[in-house]
């Protein structure tokens, strides 16, 4: 009896390795443009070897402190692809637990290239692209019942899991679980790439005042990424729920750190005094939490939860990685997850941007290189009547809180600009007084300063 029950057992696991997709089956994924209909193409993207120079730092342009290990390693190559590879106008269709897992991307430029209103393209993009997740469903749910099928389109769907590194399981039932998480878990992503480029554009003018102001705060410079994270750099980007500017700062954080907004005024539109007070807020959540890939989470998901699960955790030793590992998805779900490996990946697009986007700085300003200043009015004015056109033009530029230049504003408010304004009106503060108080306080250095009427 025993005899035939080992006969058995080595049938069942030849059967089993024969039939595997990691002994001897070949990939039939092609990596190519694929055409399928005068809508949607599906399109290849760069395995994680390919990216391998930007995640590794080659060039060693990342703070030691930012480094990918393995553990994010998969989400970083993720995001990286999202960022630099794919636009607005492809969809990626993925598993949401494995990042490396990628069944399709969708190509819908085809669509975007024809004059149909906006809400049309919508509607059918979002039908075509519900048509792809169900097949790729009824494969997973078909394979989830016969999970050692390679028949039809199933070996489409195994060639891409041995494409992203997956080792299925062996036993059957431990299979077709497997396949009912896959099944269960699929998600969508939309590219950023345009997004990103056009932030980087926008961001030219600020690049070396916000480098030399997180140096000035010993920040390491790398907190840069976040705006592109929250907002693509977009001064003006609203959220649904009232975030406002490149840092999306909220109205109650904000009024920790700017002057209080009016129906006149927000500060969280201006990229410099917005940019001072994340600064700060960063170099908080750094005192706090003791470590930078905490802090950039709370940045996203607030110190709350954080240090609840800091100390939840702390007879095993405590970072980032491990509160993943062991957090309620409930309280820390795929977002917050997520936040630091894209904080990661967009390191890397910020370190490497002339190798990734060569062409930004053919959309250079004259002033780029030219300093950011920082200025209080000493007395209430009207803009037009005390700056000439060229300081005019540059303060409305750098400065989105303006929403009405006709209007005359009080003494205290902060304007930047590249030009420079007129003593008599305006006092400008130094990079030593920026980093010594948040916005909000910076009304004290106007204590004895008077408006010349000259």
């Amino acid at each position: 009896m025993t005899a035939i029950k080992i006969v058995l057992f080595i049938f069942i696991a030849l059967f089993i390795t024969a039939s595997d997709i990691d002994y001897g089956v070949e990939n039939p994924f092609t990596r190519k443009v694929v055409a399928k209909d005068q809508h949607v193409d599906e399109v290849a993207w760069p395995t994680i070897d390919k990216v391998d120079f930007f995640l590794n730092d080659q060039e060693n342009k990342v703070s030691p402190e930012f480094r990918v290990n393995a553990f994010y390693r998969p989400n970083v190559y993720f995001w990286f692809l999202v960022y630099t590879e794919f636009e607005s106008s492809q969809i990626i269709i993925h598993d949401k637990a494995n990042l490396r897992l990628i069944y399709k991307v969708l190509d819908f430029s085809a669509l975007y290239d024809k004059e149909l209103p906006k809400f049309t393209i919508y509607a059918l993009q979002e039908k075509l692209a519900d048509e792809k997740i169900s097949q790729i469903k009824e494969e997973l749910l078909n394979l989830s019942k016969h999970p050692l099928t390679h028949e039809g389109k199933s070996n489409e769907i195994l060639g891409t899991l041995k494409l992203a590194g997956i080792k299925l399981p062996i036993g059957q039932v431990e299979r077709a679980d497997y396949f009912k998480k896959l099944y269960e878990g699929i998600r969508t992503q939309t590219g950023q790439s345009n997004f990103i480029r056009d932030g980087l554009i926008r961001s030219l003018p600020y690049q070396e005042f916000i480098a030399r102001f997180l140096k000035a705060k010993n920040l390491p410079k790398e907190i840069f990424a976040i705006p592109f994270l929250e907002s693509s750099f977009n001064p003006i980007a609203q959220s649904k729920v009232n975030a406002l500017g490149i840092w999306q700062f909220m109205p109650l954080i904000a009024s920790f750190y700017v002057p209080k907004r009016t129906i006149h005024i927000d500060y969280r539109s201006n990229v410099g005094v917005a940019s001072v007070a994340a600064g700060f807020l960063m170099a908080e959540n750094y005192k706090l939490l003791k470590s930078w890939d905490l802090a950039v989470t709370a940045y996203n998901s607030g110190t709350k939860h954080l240090l609840q699960s800091r100390r939840k955790l702390a007879s095993i030793g405590v970072d980032l990685e491990m509160i993943i590992k062991n957090s309620d998805s409930n309280r820390f779900g795929f977002a917050s997850k997520n936040f630091y490996s894209e904080f990661l990946a967009l390191t890397r697009v910020l370190a490497y941007r002339d190798e990734v986007f060569d062409d930004l700085h053919d959309h250079e300003r004259d002033d780029v290189d030219e300093e950011l200043h920082f200025y209080l009015t000493k007395c209430a004015l009207l803009l037009p009547k005390v700056l000439n056109e060229t300081q005019l033009g540059d303060v409305l530029f750098h400065n989105d809180q303006i929403k009405d230049e006709k209007k005359s504003y009080p003494r205290g408010v902060i304007l930047t600009s590249k030009s420079l304004l007129p003593k008599s009106k305006f006092l400008e503060l130094s990079l030593k007084q920026l980093t010594e108080k948040k916005p909000k306080d910076w009304d004290v250095y106007l204590k004895n300063q008077s408006c010349s009427t000259r």
